[in-house]
């Protein structure tokens, strides 16, 4: 008796535990659901914004506009939102009871549901709301998408209202039609029958009121989509087409703009312009689109605004949301140069790239060169002996060219040796004169002092001469500094002057006024022009038929350069020799090493520059080298 009491009576205790488990459980939940109604209850309601498209649901206008405004609202709202989208399709459907039907179903779908904003895109919609302002969100802030704000009645519009404009550039696109394409003389602009088509229409024709007389302008309005299509196969020639949109035609027939433009770009016998985005790819070679996502950006921005409490006030489009966008396939259809397009153009739809065409045979190439990398490492113990190598090689560049200076004016001493025997016989003819005049009874000192002005003047001459052959002659580390070009180009023919006046050669200086600075070793430079010089000489000692005339230049061309050209009246170039000008050894005079070109080559080189030649067209050879012009930040 007492073994089963206790049993039974262990059996009472733990029914009793569960049963206080399970009340507790219970209590436990009853107050975690009460606690989530709490939270939920204070969870703040999200703020409602309606828009409404004009268009009927599925046209890529509207979708990147919409996909455009989500994305924005959901990355920089600092509150929860919900964005309602409804589309009207006023455009296949304007008769008025659709339009009453249309308010009656937006009045019932969203009396009982706060909206806070509503944002209603097109024209046709704009009409509506402000003829049943009364009846569709009378004190819900609006905002009104039009072609053109500053045509709405203003009485109409009410305080809770805001009109923006979609923001059509036509303008540009009129500009960039006659900057891609300057040969065109007639611009045929396309659009329907609708109020959104008649109204782009009335816009294009306020933008390009400034440019009549500069094309002959004409408008393709409320025809019959066949009448449209035989038109634009017939357009004369030195035509574009503008299309701006095509709801509907004169016949009431209902089209999507990108449509029906892709089947009027292709059977046109001229290009086709846009003025959207969306349009791009479907025929038209481009245009100053506007951009759908940019205009999703901006409602999305304004939206913003007016929630966080902004006073509604009218707002004009913003010029940037127009890009200039082209299609590649189409540029090249028509021929039209890419270069002509502005510096900031977007150009889509290229063909494939090598990258793109042949990926996998790069890949094989580019693991093949990385696995000859490896050999290269070998080679990179060898660097610095070729660095001593170098530099010794780049001494013996510097003693070959100094040689060659010396050489040069080897060939040129006669003269300069009579340039020095000119100062110094006027010294001695002075100084003779000077003992006469000192000799006489009474000496005449006036006489003896002009003189002696005479032995001063000849001996400035005879250092000026001197001067100019150390210059060339002297034996320096190369030091570049900014020249002036003609004080170079000056002291070099001042060397040659009498040397030309022996051999019989018309020496001529033709330098471009306002000539920039060059930054150079003024001894090799010099070195190179006397060189070109002398050989120029040497062409026109056979010539026995014209004029021997040698004619320097120097001008700025267009890459931030200076030319220097020597063009002599010799022989010319023998056409066999023109690809060995300028080979080390290479010489066609019986006394030449065959170094001056190849010398020449390597200092315009290394200063930067080239060293070429070309035949004259009439006879003899010009030899041209450019060095670069002297920057304020080049030491």
């Amino acid at each position: 008796m007492e073994l089963a009491w206790l049993q039974k009576s262990k059996r009472m205790i733990a029914f009793n535990s569960l049963k206080i488990v399970a009340i507790l459980c219970i209590a436990l939940t009853f107050m975690g659901s009460e606690s989530i109604v709490e939270a939920q209850e204070k969870k703040p309601a999200p703020r409602r914004i309606l828009a409404i498209f004009i268009f009927k649901q599925g046209l890529p206008w509207a979708y990147r506009i919409e996909e455009s405004l989500r994305a924005v609202l959901a990355s920089e709202s600092h509150f929860a939102i919900e964005l309602n989208v409804e589309h009207a399709d006023l455009s296949r459907y304007p008769d008025e009871t659709y339009r009453r039907k249309i308010v009656n179903l937006y009045r019932y779908k969203y009396s009982s549901r706060k909206i806070d904003l509503v944002l209603v895109a097109g024209d046709e919609l704009t009409d509506m709301f402000l003829e049943f302002s009364e009846e569709l969100f009378a004190d819900i802030p609006v905002v009104l998408i039009s072609n053109f704000h500053h045509n709405l009645p203003q009485k109409a519009l009410k305080p809770n209202m805001m009109s923006l404009a979609w923001g059509f550039d036509i303008r540009e696109t009129f500009k960039l039609i006659q900057d891609v394409r300057p040969q065109t003389k007639h611009l045929f602009v396309i659009s329907g029958a609708s109020i959104t088509d008649r109204r782009l229409k009335v816009l294009a024709i306020e933008s390009l009121r400034d440019s009549d007389g500069k094309l002959d302008i004409q408008y393709l309005s409320g025809l019959a989509a066949e009448n449209l299509i035989e038109k634009v196969t017939q357009l004369p020639k030195y035509s574009a087409i503008l299309f701006l949109s095509l709801f509907r035609d004169a016949n009431g027939q209902y089209f999507i703009p990108r449509e029906i433009m892709s089947i009027i770009s292709k059977e046109a016998n001229a290009p086709t312009f846009g003025i959207v985005d969306t349009y791009l790819g479907h025929g038209i070679v481009g245009g100053s689109l506007l951009s759908a996502e940019n205009q999703g950006k901006r409602f999305a921005s304004i939206a913003l605004n007016i929630l966080r409490g902004d006073p509604i006030k009218n707002v004009e489009y913003i010029k940037n949301d127009n890009l200039p966008m082209f299609d590649w396939r189409e540029l090249k259809r028509w021929s039209i140069d890419e270069e002509r397009l502005p510096p900031d153009s977007i150009v889509r739809y290229r063909e494939q790239s090598i990258w793109e065409n042949h990926k996998g045979k790069i890949i094989g190439v580019i693991a093949i060169i990385f696995l000859q990398s490896f050999v290269l490492i070998f080679l990179l113990i060898q660097r610095k002996k070729r660095s001593q190598a170098e530099d010794e090689s780049q001494r013996l560049r510097d003693e070959l060219t100094h040689i060659s200076r010396v050489l040069s004016m080897g060939e040129i001493a006669a003269s300069l040796a009579h340039e020095i025997n000119q100062p110094l016989a006027a010294i001695q003819s002075y100084a003779q004169a000077a003992q006469r005049f000192l000799g006489g009874d009474p000496p005449d000192i006036d006489e003896v002092g002009k003189s002696l002005h005479g032995v001063v003047a000849g001996n400035r001459r005879a250092k000026e001469v001197i001067r100019r052959i150390r210059m060339t002659l002297k034996k320096e580390t190369l030091e570049r500094s900014p020249l002036q070009v003609k004080n170079l180009i000056h002291d070099v023919i001042m060397l040659v002057q009498r040397n030309a006046d022996e051999k019989k050669v018309l020496l001529k200086v033709d330098l471009a006024p306002g000539l920039p600075k060059v930054f150079g070793d003024r001894t090799q430079l010099q070195q190179v022009l006397l060189n070109l010089i002398i050989n120029g000489f040497e062409a026109m000692g056979d010539t026995i038929d014209g004029s021997r005339e040698l004619v320097v230049r120097a001008s700025k061309n267009e890459i931030d350069s200076v030319v220097v050209s020597v063009q002599d009246s010799g022989i010319g170039i023998n056409e066999e020799n023109r690809d060995l000008l300028f080979n080390a050894f290479f010489t066609t005079k019986v006394e030449g090493l065959g170094m001056g070109l190849s010398i020449s080559r390597s200092i315009i080189e290394d200063h930067g520059g080239q060293l070429w030649a070309n035949q004259n067209p009439d006879k003899g050879t010009t030899f041209s080298f450019t060095v670069p012009i002297y920057m304020e930040n080049q030491r």
